[in-house]
């Protein structure tokens, strides 16, 4: 059992036809639909090294892009932050190429490999920032977001320091889509702390974990097709802190209940 209050210093999204997070907050106030119809171009990450960046994945890619534009928005470094990333199934793209090479040359290039392990991203994200704080990885299906924002609260409670959560799935190629409908890239960043802080927080959170399990709250202005995404549950967390709303947004963890209630948000 697990009650709390966080703050959540800073946040960033990205997705189709959610650039960043002014946009999710617009999106959810206005409840205008997302087409999501044309795929991520997910940039090379500059602040990689050129070998790492030719061999960045689109995992890779997509949590490096937004991290980016964690710090290009709010000025939030995390260069300094110990970091829990969070992933439905962060490394499809490469494992299918992987059992394609198997089924035919079986001549995999060891360069692909590296690529191909679930921590795969939390690695390419030391190296672009210099971070040589500790790094969790957490990967429990479409539960993965709140298994993350759970330890990300245990570790900013422990060590009474901010925590950095990444939440991010990138999408599957066939036929691993057939298992994992995964169509569209998305992920969020968010900066979790337990203390007060100089700088006034986006929100203030109360956190509750339950041994009751209860359905996810998924909101309506999200495309139903991303249910199965882990971060889009990160982005209905950020949509109840742009509207204000005070009903607790409850997200299912196993066989238990993540409640997470907005108590106070920013006018952003």
């Amino acid at each position: 059992m697990l009650e709390t209050t966080f703050h959540l210093q800073a946040a960033s999204v990205l997705a189709p036809d959610l650039p960043n997070l002014d946009a999710l907050f617009h999106t959810a106030r206005t409840h205008l639909p997302i087409h999501a119809q044309m795929p991520l171009q997910l940039p090379a990450p500059a602040k990689l090294p050129a070998n790492e960046r030719r061999r960045a994945s689109q995992a890779v890619r997509l949590v490096l892009a937004c991290l980016h534009e964690l710090e290009t928005q709010t000025g939030q470094p995390v260069s300094s932050l110990r970091s829990i990333f969070a992933t439905n199934d962060g490394t499809g793209e490469i494992s299918q190429r992987m059992l394609e090479t198997l089924a035919t040359t079986r001549e995999i290039s060891p360069l692909v490999f590296p690529n191909s392990v679930h921590n795969a991203a939390a690695g390419y994200f030391s190296i672009a920032y210099k971070n040589h704080q500790p790094s969790t990885v957490i990967s429990q299906g479409k539960d993965s977001f709140a298994a993350g924002l759970l330890c990300a609260l245990t570790e900013a409670l422990a060590l009474n320091e901010p925590v950095l959560l990444v939440c991010f799935d990138p999408a599957m190629t066939g036929p691993m889509l057939e298992q994992l409908p995964i169509h569209q890239a998305t992920a969020c960043a968010l900066v979790v702390s337990t203390r007060d802080t100089d700088t006034p927080p986006l929100a203030k959170i109360h956190a509750k974990l339950s041994l009751d399990e209860q359905p996810d709250h998924f909101p309506d202005w999200l495309p139903s097709e991303w249910q199965h995404q882990s971060a889009a549950y990160g982005f209905s967390v950020l949509g109840c802190i742009a509207t204000r709303s005070t009903q607790p947004v409850r997200l299912k963890l196993g066989k238990q209940t993540l409640s997470l209630t907005c108590q106070t948000a920013s006018t952003r």
